[in-house]
């Protein structure tokens, strides 16, 4: 996993709950890299298990939660650092579809090895979009948190609705519906 995702994670946890607990959380992950993450280095997806880990032992909130909020999170991040990507599209749904075509293009080139989940959408119509999640990372609550935000940037009112392809989460399928 890459280090920008890390160094937004760690960011997330001091400015929700403080650097004691991103202190305290690190310090029981028991992370090989000692958590000297750079935005550009390659680290161990174990280690991002870890610190969602202790992030839940310590705040007793469920790990598909801190995960949702953490992709709320990354989305708003992402706003600022890749702001030029965003400027031009009308809506959700063009950015949604564009995530495997332009978005991670885009971002092959800022980081080559980087290890990206597959996003495949089909516009059922102008209103209904189904997006097929596929990742060895298994993080579907991430996804789903990028995926709330991008709506809520756009200021569109949704539901979405998800269907694991794959028991263990590696697939799943998200149905998102504007109102």
């Amino acid at each position: 996993m890459k280090g920008v995702i890390f160094v937004e994670f760690l960011e997330m946890v001091d400015n929700m709950l403080g650097m004691e607990t991103t202190e305290e959380i690190i310090e029981k992950s028991n992370l090989p890299s000692g958590a000297s993450y750079t935005t550009v280095g390659t680290y161990d997806d174990a280690e991002m298990i870890a610190l969602v880990t202790q992030l839940h032992l310590k705040t007793k909130i469920e790990v598909p939660v801190l995960l949702k909020t953490f992709g709320k999170y990354l989305f708003n991040s992402f706003t600022v650092r890749y702001k030029d990507m965003l400027h031009h599209l009308k809506d959700s749904f063009e950015m949604l579809k564009r995530i495997d075509n332009y978005i991670h293009v885009e971002v092959q080139k800022i980081y080559p090895q980087a290890k990206l989940p597959v996003f495949q959408t089909e516009e059922i119509s102008d209103k209904e979009l189904k997006l097929i999640y596929t990742s060895e990372r298994k993080m579907p609550d991430l996804a789903e948190g990028l995926m709330e935000a991008t709506l809520e940037y756009f200021n569109e009112d949704y539901s979405i609705s998800r269907t694991a392809l794959k028991e263990d989460n590696s697939c799943v399928e998200f149905l998102i519906v504007r109102k």
